[in-house]
Formats: C-alpha cells, structure tokens, sequence
C-alpha cells in the first residue's frame, strides 16, 4: 500500500514538472534607456530566483521563464523595473535614477524627498524645457513655465538681466531676488549698477543694464529645477529665503556605460521683437507752416518733407541688426559602481541686435562622486566661467541708444553720425548719436567666476549618516565705460571720460549635517531626523575710478584725464546658524514634519542678537486611506506653515559718515571736496541697534490629484503670507541731526491660488502622443501698515512725472503721479484752453504687478517627431509708458502724424455741458496724450498679452547603422515668435531699471526685446 502511495505522489510530481518546463519559453527583447539607446549589461533576472541574463552589447536578451513569473530589469544609474513574463517579445526603456525620476523632488539642504511627504508645493522645471527655451540666462528660461513664478526680463539685449518674483513681493526696501541654489550649496545672483559715489541719482534710470550673475550658470549643465516657493518649504535656509528659493541640480556622471560623449551646437537668429510705431511724414521743427528744416529742435513739428522737397530716412529700420547666438557644449561622463564622472565645455557667442553689443561666455565645469567603501562616500563640483559682455547705454540719458533713435527725426540720416575729426554729430547736438554711442562709448563687462563644492560623507548605520559639506563662490567684475571726446554723456558737454569700475564678491558657506532613520522597530511609524549647523561669510569690495577732460583723442587711460575721482565701498557679512528637521511617516499615510533655525547675523543688532525661523507641514495621502474609485490614482492634501526672513542691510546698526552734496534734481548739484577742500559728515541715517530681520509667514493650503492611471494630474494651492517687521527709512525731525532712521516698521500681505494641471490625452503604449500642462497663478497684495502714522513711502526713485510708492492699505508698488480731474460720473473736466485740468494733489495711477499669469504647453509626439509649443498669458499690471508719451510730444509718434484737422477731448466743461472746445493737433499730442503738460496717468497701460514663448519641433534620428552613436537630434525652435498686446512700445516684458531695482513696469526708451529662431544639433556617442 506504501509502494503504491510513493509511486502516485512520484506520478504527480513528475507530471507537475513537466507541465512547468512545458510553460516556459524562450522571451527575449531590447533594453534601452528613456532615449531609446540600447544598454548593453542590464541585468536580467526572474523575480524570486537567481535565473537571470544580461543584455549584449545591442542591448538583446534572451532568457527562458513561465507566463506567471515577473522579470526584474536593473542596471547601474537607471531605475529598476519589474515587468510580467505575459509576452515572448518584451522590450523595456529604463528610466535615469536622477532627481527628474517622478516623485523625487530636491528640496532645502539638496536633501531628496519623496514629492507625496510633501506638506507644501514645490514646482519642478526639467533640463528639457531649460534648454529648448533657448535662453542663455536660466532664470529667463523659467518665464511661464512655473505657477506663482513671476520673470520680468530688462530687454533683448545680450546680457541683460531677469528678474524673479515668487508669489509676490514680500519686501518693501529689500530684494526681491530669490535665493539660488547649486547642488546645495547658495550662489551668488546678484546685480548691481556702477555708479560714482558722487552720483545723487538713482542709477538704475540710465546707463547700462547690467546683468544678474545667474548669467554665468550654462543651461546645458542644468538636470532639473525645483522653485520652493513659500515658507513652508524654504525655512531651513532662514534668513535667506524670505523671496522663496531656486534650486538648480546639475547633471552628474553615469555608472555602468563606460565613456559617454554628449555635444550639441546651435545656431539662433535674434531680431527686435516690438517697437514703437514712428511717423516718418513731418520733418524737424516746431512750426507745420515753415518752409525749411529747423536744426534747434528735437521735435518733428515742422511740414511735410514732401512739400519741402526732402528725402527721408529709415532711421530705426537702419539701425538695428540681426543678431546671432553661436552656442557649442560638449561634454563627457561615464563610471562604475565606486566612482561617477561629468567634464563638460560650454561656449556662447553672441552677436547682439544692436551694433557692437554682444556676450562671450566659456563655462568647464568637473563634477564627480567617489564611494570609498560602504560607510564613506566623497564627491564634489567645480566650475569656472568667463563672461564677456559688452552693452549699450539707455534709458533717461542723452548717450542713450533707445531715446536718441527713438526721437530721431526723419530728415536727417543717423548714419553721418561723426566728422573728419571724429567729432559726434545728430540732429541735435544736446543727443549723442545712437551709431556714435555704440561705435565710440563702449561700456565693457569682463567676469571671471570660481565656484563649486565638495562634500564627505559617512554612514555606519542606516540611524546615523554625517555629512560635511563646503562650497566657495568668487567672482571679479572689471568694468569700463567711456565717453569720447565730444560725447554728451555724463553731463560732460564734450570733454571726454573714462571710468573704471571693479568689483571683488566672495562667498564662503558650509554645513555640517546629521541624519538619519530612527530604529524604532515600528510596523506603523518611522521617523527621520536631520540636524546640523552652517557658517557663510561673504565679502565684496567695489573701487570706482574716473578721469574726465581727456587730452588726447581716443586714449582712455586715467593718465590721459585731468580731473580725476575715485571712491569705495566695502561690505563683510557673517552668519552662523543651528537647525533640525523631524520627519513622521505613519503607515505610509500620514506624514508630518517640523523644523526650526536658529540665526545669527552681522547685520543685525546688538539687541536682536539672533532670530527664530520654524516650520511645520503635513502631507495625508488619501488614496493609502480609503478606497477611491479605480480612476483615482493618487490623492493627497497637504498643510504647510514657515517663517522665513530677509536679512538687514549690512552697517545700518551704526551711524556713518559720508561726504554731503546738495542737489536740484536736475543737475549733479554741489558736493566734497570743493574749491580742493574735502569735508565728511554724518550721513543722516541714524544707527539702530535694534534691527532684525524682515518676517515672511506663510500658510498654504494644496490638494494634489493623479487620475487615469496617472495621465490626469492636478495640484491647486492656497497660501497667505503676512510680511512683517519690514525695514524703512522713518524720517526723523531734523533737530536730532539725523533726517531718517532705518526700522522695522511696515506690514504687507500676499494671498493667492496656484494651479497646474497635466493630460496625457493617450495611453503610453499609443504611437500618437499628445501632451497637456497647464499652470495659472493670482496673486494679491497689500500694504497693511506703516508706523510713525504714515500713509505712504517712496520704493525707490523714480521720475520727476511719476513716482513708485508703497501706500497703506494698496497694493506694493504703486505708481503715483498727476492726474485729471472729474466729475462725479468719471468725466474729464476741460478748462477754457481745450485741455483738460490736472488735480492738485497726486494719486495712484495703479499697481505693476498683473492680476494674473498663465501658461499652457502643448506637446505632440509621433514615433521620432515630437512639436511642443509654449503659450504664456498674462492679465493686468500697469506700465508707465513714459517713451510714448514723449514720442507724442516731440511728434515722432505715428499717432502724431494725424495732424491735419483739430481735436475735442472728451469730457465735460467746468459748467457740465459736453466739451466743443477744439485745439490743434500739436496742443493734442504735446499737452494731453504727450509728458509736455499734461497728466502722468495718460501714460499708464494696464497690460495684457499672450505670447508664444516658445515652439520647438525635433526629430531624433535612426543611428542603428553607425556604431559609434548613440544618439543624433536635430531641433528648430522659435521663442517670441508671436505677441498678442495691447501696449503701445516695445515688448511690455520689460524693466528700465532691471533686476537690482525695486521698480517694475518702467519704460523710458527701454532697450527692446527679441524674438529668435534656433536651430540645435545634439549626437551622442
């Protein structure tokens, strides 16, 4: 009976193993990366056992497995992945293991973070959308990509600067600058104008519009962008980050291909996106009855050139170029399991739209990371730029390229522009003229830039990691400007001058980092701890040179001048600080964190001693919670609450001298020394041993959804940050001897709604792809208090006209100026003279900042063909227009040139009946729509526009036949190819006064912008 029983249960198993080997088959495929390049050693293994192959140089495998059996396939740098044994033919693209993995976010510290244990919103930009913007400066390339990200751009011109908003101002005197971060460690992003220390102007309305020193980061090296864009997320960096933070990661070495070459190369072509309509009819003069050009006057009110008998010339046509942009990056990376590696070599050439402006950029950067043994890993970057630029004078200044051309009248031809002995000639001789600014006062930029960072790390356990990590950032700026003899600029009235400006910046910081998981031996409860310290420095010397009255024509040598200046400053901050973060995950559903930093600063007072920034957030995953409907992927809602600041200006907490100088507002006025006899007095800012850093509170609110097996997403925020403790100068009563004192003493607020939102329209399996991300913002500010019973301070100066205030109970950045008088219905008053009357008093003209932004992409795929498209939307915000207004008036506009009849303005007479008060054009344009009498709010747009930000169609090449490539890519991309507007002048995405000013929305013969077409060549081998 026994026998019997053995031999059936034998009968089984040998008809159980058969039926196994008669499941299994042979399966075989090609492994490729998301690029579609075969790997070649993947390692292929069915899950559970230690069966397995790997991939041959082709990337082809062939391995043997039953229809109920998973494959695992894995491989050094890449993302494992798991697929079912369903198929005989299965092919798999590995994904890169780098932070733009889906649900990898970089975070405050460069610490990698899960995006689902995030209590608060973080925008991701990728080095995809970086690059095929084709913008050489990186913050410019984040325009409309980003909800609650707000970039002002200064102009098309090579070099210029941006300038970064997120989720509002939250400062009234300070910067609003975000904090940028390199692979953890802050740089430098600064911009700053050169101007004499006997300069008693804002220097940001004229001169030169100097570039902000992201400009030296290379796009090509960029890997992803991650925008912490409130407190909650930024409060581990404290003091720094009361304007959000930017954190760019580099691209870093690959394990397991051996040597990779990437090298790309493109060539743009830049022309003048939007400039103001000119009439080119009327000729020079004042008067439309003479019979002959009048050389005294700037204006073009005189007659017809056609019945003079004149000729008349294309003076802005003519002058403008198409620039060009050659960029080449070339890089090689490559590793093991130990040791990663990237070099790469970037250049820029750019060949600007205005005459002999351009950009030169060569960036090497050496990345790498080196695994000693198990428990110690070291690693580090270093990168060194050299930025060339050379730029072109504008704004309020005689020598500038904008305001000369603008205005130019028809009948002359600025390309005479100098006589035999090289003196400067126009149509008026008070103008420099635009061919002779750019030919004879160049203003030069050279930049040579170090920084990097290296890091050691140890780990005995998986409780306890140290890292120790150091970064050092220096840069030197030498600029030069001159004037040549006969040059107007500078109030030099032809003598000649040439100024030396050079500027020394070195940043050091460190942090020393504990972290770790908590052995808890909890199912149900794991928790995460980071603590640590951080010491920065910083230091920046600036010595301004000048020599004027030069003695020998085109020797631009302070030796060569006989009136000689100079002057300095210097600035050293330190800052040191403790902080620590605790991270709860409970059953992988709930997951809060707190963290608090400690600070201590140079800048601020004796009394303040130190600050305070903590944080909490919480992250409740609801789909790990109750059982949604299937077409819920994911769901979850978050809360975040930080403190962030925004650090004094350094040397306020003391009283200083300085020389005095007495200005009129028109003129460089009197100043030390004078008559060869020097003097310094107290400056007239008090010291205040009180000072502490400005206080950003933020709240935010976010629900984040996936649906359609993650095809649909959408993420919508609420935040509301209160600023307080706001630094301003409180006037004080002269008999103290001091005229003001810098405090903490305002309050704003920002509240508004983010949403984005993403659709795949197809399945991934489809041939056809068609991609959908959207992203709109609303911001809302207001000054809610200003001590010492104030109702309104200025920003920063302004115009004359119009000036830039933060009025309580308005919103920051208020324009405030003339304006006309109405009646109770909002009527005009017109006076007996036809125009109408101007009220006694100033008021508000409106707000820069827009009601809304917008952007929505587009991007559709088919086999090797992909075309993506960038619409960028923006709602409200006012611009002052003061290049309009006086093109109105100087009759250069082409409104102006409508001229033959009279006007009556609408409105009401003082006596309430309808205007019928005709006037003549010239009053009309000079003295209502123009800057010659009439009303500062006539010059006021509340713009909107929709722009084509970008559009770039691509075809990724078939190299299976050349060995040697991996890759090859050919890509066509416009940027600003299309604008939609209802402003008047050159492209409204502009600022006068550009990222180191306070002032948004100001244009005063503004430089303009592009619009490019680019064509780029990548291979890889």
């Amino acid at each position: 009976m026994k026998q019997k029983i053995v031999r059936i249960v034998l009968l089984f198993l040998i008809t159980g193993i058969q039926l196994i080997f008669a499941q299994e088959r042979a399966i075989s495929g090609t492994v490729s990366d998301n690029a579609g390049i075969p790997l070649p050693g993947v390692s292929v293994l069915i899950k559970g056992t230690k069966l397995g192959a790997q991939t041959d140089f082709d990337g082809k495998y062939v391995i043997k497995a039953s229809s109920n059996q998973v494959l695992v396939f894995s491989y050094i740098g890449m993302k494992t992945q798991e697929v079912s044994a369903t198929s005989s033919s299965i092919n798999v693209k590995l994904k890169d293991d780098s932070v733009e993995l889906e649900g990898v976010v970089v975070t405050a510290l460069g610490i990698k973070k899960d995006e689902k244990k995030l209590g608060y919103a973080v925008s991701k930009v990728t080095s995809e959308e970086i690059t095929r913007s084709g913008e050489q400066n990186v913050l410019q390339a984040l325009a409309g990509k980003a909800a609650g990200v707000q970039v002002i751009g200064s102009g098309g011109t090579p070099g210029a600067s941006s300038k970064i908003i997120i989720r509002g101002v939250n400062t009234i005197t300070g910067t609003s600058d975000p904090l940028i971060v390199v692979d953890g460690v802050p740089i430098d992003n600064s911009t700053s104008q050169t101007s004499a220390g006997d300069n008693p102007f804002n220097a940001n309305l004229s001169g030169i519009n100097n570039s902000n020193r992201a400009l030296d980061i290379n796009p090509n090296d960029i890997e992803s962008v991650s925008v912490l864009k409130g407190p909650a997320a930024a409060a581990l960096y404290g003091e720094r980050a009361g304007n959000g933070v930017i954190i760019y990661t580099t691209k870093k070495g690959k394990a397991g291909k051996g040597l990779g070459i990437d090298y790309s190369t493109s060539l743009g072509i830049d022309k003048v996106n939007k400039l103001p309509a000119r009439q080119n009819i009327y000729v020079q003069g004042t008067s439309a009855s003479a019979t002959v050009i009048n050389p005294n006057t700037p204006q073009s009110w005189g007659p017809s050139a056609q019945s003079i008998g004149v000729p008349m010339y294309d003076n802005v046509g003519n002058f403008f170029q198409e620039g060009l942009t050659f960029t080449n990056n070339l890089s090689f990376y490559g590793g093991d399991e130990k040791a990663t590696y990237r070099a790469s070599y970037g250049n820029v050439t750019q060949i600007g739209m205005i005459p002999e402006t351009g950009l030169k950029r060569n960036t090497l950067r050496v990345v790498g990371d080196l695994k000693l043994n198990d428990r110690w890993k070291t690693g580090g970057s270093l990168q060194y730029t050299h930025t060339t630029n050379t730029l072109a004078q504008n704004g309020s200044n005689v020598s500038g390229v904008m305001l000369s051309l603008l205005r130019s009248v028809g009948n002359y031809d600025l390309r005479n522009y100098k006589d035999a002995e090289g003196n400067n000639m126009n149509y008026v001789p008070s103008y420099d003229n635009p061919y002779f600014t750019v030919h004879e006062n160049p203003a030069t930029s050279d930049v040579n830039r170090v920084f990097g960072n290296m890091y050691l790390t140890y780990s005995p356990a998986e409780w306890l990691s140290l890292t120790a990590k150091g970064g050092v950032d220096a840069y030197s700026d030498y600029r030069k400007q001159v004037y040549a003899i006969s040059s107007n600029g500078d109030n030099l009235a032809g003598i000649g001058e040439v100024a030396f400006n050079n500027i020394n910046n070195k940043q050091f910081y460190g942090d020393f980092i504990a972290s770790g998981l908590l052995p808890l031996h909890s199912e149900w409860l794991k928790v995460n701890y980071t603590a640590g310290l951080n010491l920065r420095s910083s230091q920046n010397t600036d010595v301004f040179s000048r020599g004027k009255e030069l003695a020998v024509r085109g020797v631009y040598n302070l030796s060569n001048a006989t009136q000689l200046y100079a002057s300095n400053s210097e600035v050293n901050i330190m800052s040191r600080a403790l902080f620590g973060q605790l991270e709860f995950d409970i059953k992988n559903q709930l997951f809060i964190t707190g963290s608090v930093r400690k600070e201590w600063s140079s800048t601020y007072g004796t009394n303040a001693n130190s600050a305070i920034f903590p944080a909490a957030s919480a992250s409740w995953i609801l789909t790990n919670s109750f059982d949604l409907p299937e077409w819920t992927s994911f769901a979850k809602l978050t809360y975040g609450y930080g403190e962030v600041g925004i650090a004094p200006q350094p040397y306020y907490t003391i009283s200083t001298y300085s020389q005095p100088f007495m200005t009129d507002g028109f003129t460089d006025g009197l100043s030390f020394p004078y008559n060869g006899v020097n003097g310094m007095s107290v400056s007239g800012v008090l010291g205040n041993q009180n000072l502490r850093p400005e206080r950003v509170l933020g709240h935010e609110l976010g629900l984040s959804t996936k649906f359609l097996e993650n095809r649909l997403t959408l993420d919508v925020n609420l935040y509301y940050k209160t600023s307080k403790d706001l630094l301003i100068k409180m006037p004080l009563p002269q008999s103290s001897g001091f005229g003001v004192v810098y405090q903490n003493a305002a309050e704003l607020v920002n509240k508004g709604l983010e949403v984005e939102l993403g659709y795949d329209l197809f399945k991934k399996g489809n041939a056809f792809q068609w991609n959908v991300n959207a992203n709109w913002s609303k911001n809302e500010n207001k000054v809610t208090d200003i001590s010492g019973n104030l109702d309104a301070i200025s920003i920063e100066t302004a115009f004359g006209s119009i000036g830039y205030y933060a009025v309580k109970g308005q919103p920051l950045g208020s324009f405030y100026g003339t304006k006309w008088q109405r009646d109770a219905n909002g009527q005009k008053i017109i006076g007996t003279d036809g125009l109408p009357l101007i009220q006694s008093e100033t008021g508000n003209l409106g707000n820069s900042a827009p009601k809304w932004t917008g952007g929505f992409r587009n991007t559709f795929s088919y086999k090797r063909v992909t075309l993506s498209g960038l619409l960028d939307f923006r709602h409200g915000g006012a611009v002052y227009n003061g290049t309009l207004a006086r093109l109105h008036n100087f009759g250069v506009s082409e409104a102006s040139a409508d001229r033959e009849h009279t006007y009556i303005i609408d409105g009401v007479k003082t006596d309430g009946t309808p205007n019928d008060i005709a006037i003549t054009a010239k009053n009309y344009y000079q003295k209502y729509l123009g800057d010659g009498g009439g009303a500062s709010e006539e010059a006021i747009t509340n713009v909107n526009w929709v722009r084509l930000r970008d559009v770039t169609l691509s075809y990724d090449f078939i190299v299976k036949k050349f060995t040697a490539i991996n890759s090859a890519q050919l890509s066509f991309t416009g940027r600003n190819l299309w604008l939609d507007t209802n402003y008047k002048g050159v492209d409204p995405e502009t600022s006068l006064t550009g990222a180191g000013s306070r002032i948004n929305g100001l244009d005063y013969f503004n430089n303009p912008g592009s619009k490019s077409f680019i064509m780029t060549l990548k291979v890889g081998f």
